[in-house]
């Protein structure tokens, strides 16, 4: 087996399968038309929408953005994949190129030893066997000879038309992978910029989205603001806005005895996570002086209001607890009477008496089960 045939035995010719270019550029460019589309959502401001269509609007916009979102995925491994098709084909015409040279060398090769061969053969008159160690002097090793010269000279005849049939072989190989890298190339292009566009309405709608929640938010503290002057309103117009003192509970009910013991905490620093006379947190507070009446609270604001019976504020009384922040997990005050509270507020404050306070994220009033 000569040189070129082993560079060139049949399992390296095996024709490679064109790429199914036409078929990905047109789902390519259907993805790059959906994407094209804008986004059509309404900016009207705040004042002049509903919550209700807001909402509607903002879960529209969510839902775009979840399909979007498997969209960029798919369009991404999309783009993965023509780029790694492309750079295969590239490392493909990268080792054509070596065998090329690989059996350019074999046959030079060949023709070097038939050049040489020639030589010598001139240089003896056609009597290569004097100079020749392989063959005797005499007449009986003339054929011998003879057969040797034609099958080397029959191995580089061979050698020349194998690589002919090779060039004609490599050049159809090399012009096939040009085609494919044209083609790829085309693809990947198609893909990078149908995944672009796609991450572009990406980003559009996130930006649409994050402009409703500002409406929605700017509407329910517009909404939340009314409430609170109502509550105000409707304060203002039971216990009026003069102080005279703490209106007394019911005699040695629990509600008194609870009060009491707050009103003795005054002065007391608060302390994160604190349930002494050394330093107490809002809770704290609460827990202990209801605790000194005979009712156990958990150590906890948000607890504190699931346990307790919801009350409206017109008929709130002394000893009844307010809480603020959602399901009361942020604050928890002690209402005492005439419009006043006692808290434990927050670090480097003290256990004090404040005005309610029926803003700052009021969440709702509470009465212990005494």
């Amino acid at each position: 087996m000569t040189n070129v045939e082993r560079l060139w035995r049949p399992s390296t010719l095996r024709p490679i399968r064109r790429l199914r270019t036409s078929r990905w550029i047109l789902s390519i460019l259907a993805v790059v038309a959906v994407c094209s589309s804008t986004v059509t959502i309404s900016s009207r401001p705040a004042a002049a929408a509903t919550l209700v269509t807001l909402r509607q609007q903002a879960n529209a916009i969510y839902s775009r953005i979840q399909a979007t979102n498997a969209q960029v995925d798919g369009l991404g491994q999309t783009y993965d994949r023509a780029q790694g098709h492309l750079s295969d084909l590239s490392a493909r015409i990268t080792n054509t190129k070596v065998l090329v040279a690989q059996a350019q060398a074999a046959v030079a090769g060949d023709r070097s030893q038939l050049e040489q061969a020639a030589i010598f053969d001139y240089v003896n008159n056609g009597n290569s066997s004097a100079a020749n160690p392989l063959f005797a002097s005499n007449h009986s090793t003339l054929g011998a000879q003879n057969i040797y010269l034609q099958i080397a000279e029959g191995n580089v005849q061979t050698a020349v038309a194998s690589l002919r049939n090779a060039s004609i072989v490599l050049t159809q190989r090399q012009d096939l992978l040009r085609s494919q890298v044209h083609d790829a190339a085309a693809t990947t292009s198609l893909a990078a910029a149908a995944f672009h566009k796609a991450q572009s309405l990406q980003n559009q709608l996130r930006y649409t989205l994050s402009h409703l929640k500002g409406q929605i938010a700017a509407l329910v503290r517009a909404a939340q603001a009314r409430v609170d002057a109502a509550n105000a309103a409707a304060w203002a117009r039971r216990h009026g806005t003069v102080i005279r003192g703490f209106p007394a509970p019911p005699a040695n009910s629990r509600a008194n005895v609870a009060i009491r013991f707050a009103l003795s905490m005054i002065g007391v620093p608060y302390v994160w996570g604190g349930s002494s006379r050394y330093g107490v947190d809002c809770s704290g507070l609460t827990m202990l002086s209801w605790r000194a009446a005979g009712v156990a609270l958990p150590h906890y604001s948000g607890s504190q209001m699931n346990s307790t019976i919801r009350v409206p504020l017109w008929s709130l009384r002394p000893g009844d607890l307010l809480f603020y922040g959602r399901n009361g997990s942020q604050h928890v005050t002690m209402y005492i009477g005439n419009g006043r509270m006692i808290e434990a507020p927050t670090f480097g404050q003290r256990v004090h008496i404040s005005p309610v306070r029926l803003g700052y994220g009021f969440a709702g009033a509470g009465r212990p089960r005494a």
